[in-house]
């Protein structure tokens, strides 16, 4: 593991209840790094999110943050070293878009450029209304305002522009930019190209196996 290393998963194995959708997974990213992870519909990219996230779904293998293991992290840091953005997330659809958002304010510090982004990203309109009630587009919006002001060190994306209008999109590479820059680092699920050119490899689901490209 490098010094600059936010995360590492060594030798993983990524499952859902018994079948194992992905074996021998290393993933290292390192701050100011930005990494895709594409494959297939169905392939277990959310599921490989979850795990990276220290949720659930690891099997086996090691994952640790910088060089604290998993397993040595309280929840609450767990918050401020990674913040997890998944599409499909039942466990929010009874909450107010407007509660997603504080919630994830966890140290009322979010810096001016994720601020900026959250007033161009967000609908205040929606504050108030349910996840549950949302078009895929609104929730898109409240889970990424609520990345943005979790602040965590590194951000685990997953499909980051579904449901976005081309300005929501626009707004998007801006704010990676800035988040990696000043020290973060992303993994995002996505299809879009034009989030390609921000990436500097590319983590690649095929046939129940990871593999790395070098982009840059």
């Amino acid at each position: 593991m490098t010094d600059s290393s936010l995360l590492q998963l060594i030798d993983g194995v990524i499952a859902r209840g018994q079948q194992t959708l992905l074996s021998k997974v290393n993933i290292s990213v390192n701050a100011g790094e930005l990494a895709l992870l594409t494959g297939p519909n169905g392939s277990g990219k959310s599921t490989l999110l979850t795990a990276l996230a220290g949720e659930k779904f690891l099997a086996s293998g090691s994952l640790s943050f910088g060089a604290t293991p998993r397993s040595e992290i309280s929840l609450k840091d767990m918050a401020v070293k990674r913040s997890l953005m998944l599409q499909q997330d039942e466990a929010v659809d009874t909450l107010r878009a407007k509660d997603v958002i504080e919630l994830a304010d966890i140290s009322n510090i979010a810096p001016q450029y994720a601020k900026e982004f959250v007033s161009k990203i967000f609908n205040s309109d929606l504050r108030e209304k349910t996840l549950g009630t949302l078009s895929t587009g609104q929730r898109t919006q409240t889970f990424l305002a609520a990345a943005a002001i979790q602040n965590a060190s590194i951000m685990l994306l997953d499909e980051p522009t579904a449901g976005l209008d081309a300005d929501a999109i626009s707004v998007l590479p801006e704010f990676l930019i800035a988040h990696i820059s000043n020290g973060g680092a992303v993994i995002l699920a996505t299809h879009e190209d034009n989030l390609r050119s921000l990436a500097s490899k590319e983590f690649v689901i095929h046939d129940e196996k990871l593999t790395v490209r070098e982009l840059s």
